[in-house]
């Protein structure tokens, strides 16, 4: 009877032990396989939009600074070696405004649709973020186009003068957002 009172107890604990231990390692790794997934999912998706938000922030502002520097800058010459004899560089430097100016607005929009997706996967929070960013993002290019505009009325000792300092206040908070949203995409993804 001893060995019997034994016996079942250990069978008992074998038996339990060969079914509830590979039970929960099952269960326990579909759970990790299930967050691996969840969050290369999700990092694969930040990173794309990361990547958007990037180019909506620097598309413009490269081929304002390219337009300046070469084709603004030709035009003038062109202007100042005709002295009025032709308004052909005029109209030039207008086509070339408008050419700027529609191209960036296709780029600002195709980069601001690809965000859409991002609605799907980031919280409530990064989402306002996100959103406020493209605004000002949005705010500084209709700034840029309209002092494009103007470029008739550019001081040439101090062409910065035509940047009034709400873009650059803009400029700047476009800036701490940015690093704002990346430090909340790490947190959602768990990133320390």
């Amino acid at each position: 009877m001893d060995l019997e009172v034994i016996w079942q107890p250990a069978v008992v604990a074998a038996v339990v032990s060969a079914i509830v231990g590979p039970l929960i390692f099952f269960f326990l790794k579909r759970w990790d396989e299930k967050n691996r997934r969840n969050f290369e999912i999700r990092y694969s998706e930040y990173k794309h939009y990361l990547k958007a938000l990037e180019d909506i922030a620097s598309a413009s502002q490269s081929d304002f600074e390219r337009f300046m520097r070469e084709t603004y800058a030709d035009c003038l010459k062109d202007i100042l070696a005709t002295e009025g004899r032709s308004d052909e560089p005029l109209l030039r430097l207008n086509e070339e405004v408008n050419e700027l100016t529609a191209r960036v607005r296709e780029l600002f929009s195709q980069a601001t649709q690809e965000l859409n997706g991002l609605r799907l996967v980031c919280s409530d929070e990064l989402l306002s973020m996100v959103n406020e960013f493209v605004e000002i993002q949005r705010s500084l290019l209709n700034d840029s186009c309209a002092v494009l505009s103007r470029l008739d009325q550019v001081d040439p000792n101090d062409p910065s003068a035509m940047l009034s300092g709400d873009m650059r206040q803009q400029g700047e908070r476009s800036q701490e957002l940015f690093e704002q949203i990346v430090r909340q995409m790490r947190k959602e993804l768990g990133i320390k």
